[in-house]
């Protein structure tokens, strides 16, 4: 298994949780407190005038059924697909040889953003290089057009209906901002490394169309591990100790130009 003692939890996720969590427990109340004040009321009715018990019943039932609607996460829908995203590919990534360290949310300095730092999905320091993964969360028949702003997206419109289509932005210059902004950094910090860009599609329901000419591996999830061990006859660099003892130092911190 990899070694993922510097993961950090995904905190929108376990804010999602303890959220529905309460409304589940929330709603549970709700349902016992109007189900016993329901019954009393159609049994008080039913005392007191028979007819009167099935139109009080019928307000018990829909004051019932709309008490049992669970309430929403304050949870921003784009984080929390953001995070779903990644959530499933370090799935993956856990198993990974214990040769294998992975870092993730890692804060590099990038001054040509307004926030002076760029966010790196995943770091995976492995024994032939690192590898910088981008994790995009979008289903369906995505055209990979690795020239374009935009790639075309065709997903399915409902049940026999014809395919709905959208777009992606294109996240080939991301990924390799991303890798120019590692980098740079770990020369600012005396480290040099080979570093691979990588894009994953986290979703099941994903397809890729002209991925090969992209001129890096944009994979699925289930692809990631395989694709990082057929990677493991490369030359073995001997940075890596280094590199983790940095990132471990200063990856999850704000970025700073040097160590």
């Amino acid at each position: 298994m990899a070694d993922t003692r510097f993961v950090r939890p995904y905190q929108v996720l376990q804010q999602h949780r303890a959220e529905m969590d309460a409304a589940v427990r929330a709603r549970r109340r709700r349902i016992g407190l109007v189900a016993a004040l329901g019954l009393s009321a159609t049994l008080l009715a039913y005392w007191a005038m028979p007819p009167l018990a099935f139109p009080t019943a019928g307000i018990a039932a829909l004051v019932l059924f709309f008490s049992s609607i669970t309430g929403t996460s304050s949870v921003p829908s784009d984080q929390m697909t953001g995070a779903e995203g990644e959530y499933r590919v370090l799935q993956e990534l856990r198993k990974l040889p214990d040769d294998h360290v992975v870092f993730n949310q890692v804060q590099v300095p990038d001054a040509r953003l307004p926030n002076g730092r760029r966010e790196l999905d995943f770091v995976v320091v492995g024994p032939t290089a690192v590898h910088v993964i981008e994790v995009k969360n979008a289903g369906g028949l995505i055209y990979v057009r690795p020239d374009q702003r935009q790639w075309p997206l065709a997903h399915k419109a409902g049940c026999g209906g014809r395919p709905g289509w959208n777009a992606i932005d294109n996240p080939i210059g991301q990924v390799r901002a991303q890798v120019d902004a590692l980098d740079r950094w770990l020369l600012l910090n005396g480290r040099t490394a080979p570093i691979r860009p990588l894009l994953c599609f986290a979703r099941s329901e994903v397809a890729l169309e002209g991925r090969d000419q992209a001129g890096l591996p944009i994979l699925t999830t289930g692809e990631v591990v395989e694709f990082l061990r057929d990677g493991a006859d490369r030359a073995r660099f001997a940075g890596g100790p280094a590199v983790i003892e940095l990132l471990a130092r200063n990856a999850h911190q704000p970025a700073r130009s040097a160590a």
